[in-house]
Formats: structure tokens, C-alpha cells, sequence
């Protein structure tokens, strides 16, 4: 343990920064040979401030170290440096890597592996929760992994998907390892841990700040080879995560949307500026290298009654989105029957509500 303290007192030094932290660690890349030792060559090349100096001389450790350290072994936290050589290379390469990486599960082993980051909005549409999953399942079962924040919505759904089809996945959280969020995730958290890791650059006790969420995005899209974004707003989370993506020369890929619907103005902002449109699985699977079976470039469509082939068949035909009412003229079905028939097709994954009461064919 008295490494993990040599790193934090590191990280936790004064006057220090991302860029200082960095050139130290070029000269000297191991902290326990300057942290606690006055009589080191660091302390005299001047280039420390006095308040920096006087930190790491004395080995001074944050006010809640013993805290941390109790959490670090209460949840069995494992932490990667940064120089050491298990740290994911494409992390170190960015432009504020995290000095400490805590994490849980199989992290290494998870990233030998091909992973995507999906990021997207907490408030999905019917046809963005759909779209995810029927995007993801294919290339999961190819073996490869999926990288995502946890949040609810678009996260929960992609790491669902992923071990759904025994894949591993990677959460990436805003806040301690302790500190599961949201809450009601808990158990998926548990299961991400088994099948793959939980990970994050907060101490344990760290608190859940509102400014965490974007930081941890840029770590999302780092631990991944391509980034995809399913729905989010012009100011979402999903966007910055597509930053970071674009400033770390990730393959960037994202589902079109309704124009009319919020969520569908990023991807498609993404698209215009440069983005790889996707439309089906196979665009992922092609694209990321890997080339789908005959068996799987086939569309499957489960079996349907008359009456639900004959509304799949409206909608197919109107090659656009129809609204309730607009199945009531064409079909002279009552309320009840229709609401059950929309549902069942909604259910077998055929068709979603787009914006308002509106439905379009997936």
C-alpha cells in the first residue's frame, strides 16, 4: 500500500497540474523514489514550486486518506498507474489521463478484446432503445464489448445488450467505485464487475458531482476503438463523449433520427459534420472488420397474425411515420384493438413510437 500512498500524494500535490504531474513522471516515473525522500535530485532542479516541494518531501497524503485507503480495501479496489505497463495505452495517449485508474472486475482483459463505446440520452424514444439494441446484439456476438457510463437510458441499455449476449462491458462512473449510480443499477453494476469492469478515477468517497460526468466521458471514449452515438440533444453528454472521440481519432459512427425529435439532433448534426451514418448492424460489423455471416445478414421477422402483418404492411408501404389516428382511417380498427396490435409489433421489435403517438418502421 505504501505505493498507492506515493501516488496519491502525488496526485493530490499543490501547484503541481496535469502538465507538471507529466513532465515529472517522463524524469521519474516511479513516485516512491522522490515522495518522502528530501534528499532527492528533484527537489533541486528548481523547476518545483515551494509548496510542491514541501508536499512531496514530507509525504503529505489528503485529509481523508485513511478513509480511502479503509474503502480501497472494504470494496477490494484494484488501481492501474499511470505508468504502469497494464495502463491502457490509448488512455495514456490522451490529453488528461488519469493518474490513478481505479477499477474492478477483468479490466485488462476486457480491453485486449474489440470495444465500442455507446453513449446516448437518459430520456430515449421507443425507437432509440430498439435501434440499441438491435444495432448492438450482432457485433456482441461476435465478441465484441461494450464501453458506457451506467446512466440510465441509452448506458443501461447498451450494457444490458452486451451481457444479454455474453459479451463483456466496461462502466465507466462519475463518482467513487463505492458509489453506485444510479442506485436502481446496482445489480447491473454487479453484473458488469463479473462480466467485465467497473471503472473510475475518483478516489473511493469521492462525491457525485455534476462536473464529473462530462470529465468521465473523455475516458469513456478513450478506453474503446469506436465511438457510436444513439440519441442526445445538441448539448448532451452524448456530443462531448463524440468530441473526445474525434480529438482521439476514434471511428465515430451515428444513428439518424427524426428531424422534429430532440434527441435526434445530435446524431444527426454528428452526420452532417462527418459521422458515419448507421442504418443496420451490419454497417458496424463491416465497417469495425468484421464480416457478417450469410445467417446473420438476413433479416429475421417473427411470425405475425393477419391483422398485425396487415398494419406492418401499412406502415412498410407509407415509407414514413403514421401516426394512432392515422391507423384508425386506413384500417377502421376501434381504440382497444389497434392499441394491442401496435404494441405486439412494438414488442417483436418491427416497428417504435417516434415523436408524439406517431410510429415508424424498424
Amino acid at each position: 500500500m505504501e505505493r498507492y500512498k506515493a501516488w496519491l500524494c502525488l496526485k493530490s500535490a499543490p501547484l503541481l497540474g496535469t502538465k507538471g504531474t507529466l513532465e515529472l513522471l517522463q524524469s521519474f516515473p516511479d513516485p516512491q523514489e522522490f515522495v518522502g525522500n528530501p534528499s532527492h535530485p528533484l527537489y533541486q532542479n528548481g523547476k518545483l514550486k515551494p509548496a510542491t516541494i514541501k508536499h512531496l518531501r514530507e509525504f503529505t497524503l489528503p485529509e481523508d486518506n485513511k478513509r480511502i485507503l479503509t474503502l480501497m480495501e472494504k470494496h477490494q479496489l484494484q488501481y492501474l498507474c499511470l505508468t504502469d505497463p497494464d495502463y491502457p495505452a490509448a488512455l495514456k495517449e490522451i490529453f488528461d489521463p488519469p493518474l490513478i485508474l481505479y477499477y474492478q472486475g477483468d479490466l485488462t482483459g476486457t480491453l485486449k478484446d474489440l470495444c465500442i463505446a455507446v453513449v446516448g440520452t437518459r430520456k430515449p424514444t421507443s425507437y432509440g432503445l430498439e435501434m440499441c439494441r438491435k444495432l448492438l446484439s450482432p457485433l456482441c456476438a461476435k465478441g465484441v464489448n461494450v464501453v458506457s457510463g451506467l446512466a440510465m437510458g441509452i448506458d443501461t441499455i447498451a450494457h444490458q445488450t452486451a451481457l444479454k449476449a455474453k459479451a463483456k462491458t466496461i462502466a465507466v462512473f462519475a463518482s467513487g467505485l463505492d458509489n453506485i449510480y444510479p442506485p436502481m443499477n446496482k445489480t447491473l453494476a454487479e453484473n458488469i464487475c463479473e462480466n467485465g469492469a467497473l471503472v473510475s478515477e475518483y478516489e473511493p468517497g469521492s462525491k457525485l458531482e455534476r462536473w464529473n460526468f462530462p470529465t468521465r466521458n473523455r475516458i469513456i471514449s478513450a478506453l474503446a476503438n469506436a465511438v457510436l452515438v444513439v440519441e442526445g440533444s445538441l448539448n448532451s453528454g452524448a456530443m462531448l463523449t463524440a468530441k473526445f472521440a474525434i480529438e482521439q481519432n476514434k471511428p465515430l459512427y451515428a444513428l439518424p433520427g427524426n428531424i422534429n425529435n430532440r434527441n435526434a439532433q445530435g446524431p444527426n448534426l454528428l452526420i452532417r459534420q462527418g459521422a458515419t451514418l448507421i442504418s443496420s448492424a451490419n454497417d458496424l460489423l463491416m465497417d469495425l472488420g468484421l464480416v457478417p455471416s450469410p445467417k446473420e445478414q438476413m433479416e429475421l421477422i417473427p411470425e405475425l397474425s393477419s391483422e398485425e402483418q396487415t398494419l406492418y404492411d401499412i406502415l412498410s408501404s407509407a415509407q414514413k411515420e403514421l401516426t394512432f389516428d392515422e391507423f384508425m382511417l386506413k384500417t377502421g380498427l376501434g381504440f382497444g384493438k389497434l392499441s394491442t396490435l401496435l404494441l405486439n409489433l412494438e414488442l417483436k421489435g418491427l416497428i417504435a413510437k417516434s415523436s408524439g403517438n406517431s410510429y415508424i418502421k424498424l
